[in-house]
């Protein structure tokens, strides 16, 4: 008998492409992580510019894991976008972004097959494969930074609606006529469940209301997307600012959190972003307890496991190279 012939290793890059940041990794397709990278994202100086930094970023990557880049099978690409089945990016407020060919533009620099997802959508995928979520049946995501967004699995499969664009769980409105959202409508959820969020609050209660808090000096009156690292000194300070600014937040993501236990009764929700991994285990229970109060019927919260986020950082971009691993199968089966 002859030797059988070895199975062939495949790698892949997922890369984060986040408002502030980009951050890429490779790895294998049990999402065990060889290397990482991390960049500025300067999303001011526009889509094209920004791509070329996303293949720096991933490349930094392949080069500390001793990869060359045409080892990497497929390359994951989670965005701060819903995506359409062709790769475009349709609307990225905080990029600047509307209607980009994001795959188009990466396979053309990259010379490898690309495929993109939102990015709060590859945070859920990537706690569902590898994370926190792991097992679950039906799992939601929520993912408070900067901004909130989430993303759903049921049986395996991602629901982002017959269009790709439905999913954008932080821009379900929760305040008619509410706090102005930096997508352009207001009462979003995303608008009080955030940092943006809660930096409207802090300068509100600072410069209108004339409270006194530490967060004046420690981010020098930048209220508008306020460290998560900050709120959590402050916080630990007893600053009362801080702490209403955090209550308010998590009170509004267990509204959210309930709202999603009624529609879709997910047996996992996962939570993760900056603010929750500063502040989850302080926050967790009042989210719980508001999600709770508005779940219905009430015994559909019982049935419902609410989690902190495991993978940090890494979450988006696991999530990523599960979504090019799950797509370079599918093909392959075709063939």
């Amino acid at each position: 008998m002859g030797k059988r012939k070895r199975k062939k290793d495949h790698y892949f890059a997922g890369v984060d492409i986040g408002g502030t940041k980009l951050h890429a990794i490779v790895a294998d397709g049990k999402g065990n992580i060889l290397a990482r990278s991390r960049m500025k994202a300067k999303g001011e100086a526009g889509f094209k510019a920004v791509m070329g930094r996303v293949k720096s970023c991933i490349e930094n990557a392949c080069d500390e894991a001793s990869l060359s880049l045409k080892k990497i099978t497929a390359v994951g690409v989670g965005a701060p976008s819903a995506i359409l089945p062709n790769g475009v990016a349709v609307n990225a407020p905080n990029m600047g972004w509307k209607n980009v060919p994001l795959t188009r533009q990466l396979k053309k620099a990259l010379k490898r097959p690309v495929f993109a997802l939102n990015d709060c959508e590859a945070g859920t995928l990537g706690e569902y494969q590898f994370g926190a979520g792991r097992k679950a049946k039906t799992l939601v995501g929520l993912f408070m930074g900067t901004g909130l967004g989430g993303g759903i699995i049921q049986r395996g499969r991602l629901l982002n609606g017959e269009n790709s664009l439905a999913g954008e769980l932080g821009h379900m409105v929760v305040e008619r006529d509410g706090r102005e959202c930096g997508c352009g409508g207001r009462g979003c959820l995303e608008a009080y469940a955030s940092k943006l969020g809660m930096g409207h609050f802090i300068r509100h209660q600072v410069e209108t209301e004339g409270k006194k808090s530490i967060l004046e000096a420690l981010c020098a009156a930048e209220y508008d997307n306020i460290r998560s690292g900050l709120l959590a000194k402050a916080y630990a300070a007893g600053d009362p600012v801080a702490i209403m600014a955090l209550q308010e937040a998590a009170n509004y993501l267990g509204l959210g959190v309930g709202n999603m236990i009624t529609l879709f009764g997910p047996d996992t929700i996962v939570l993760g972003g900056g603010v929750m991994e500063a502040l989850g285990k302080e926050l967790i229970d009042r989210v719980r307890k508001e999600a709770e109060a508005v779940s219905f019927p009430r015994r559909s919260y019982a049935d419902t496991k609410i989690r902190l986020a495991q993978l940090g950082d890494d979450a988006a971009a696991l999530g990523a190279v599960a979504w090019a691993n799950a797509h370079t199968l599918a093909l392959n089966a075709k063939h």
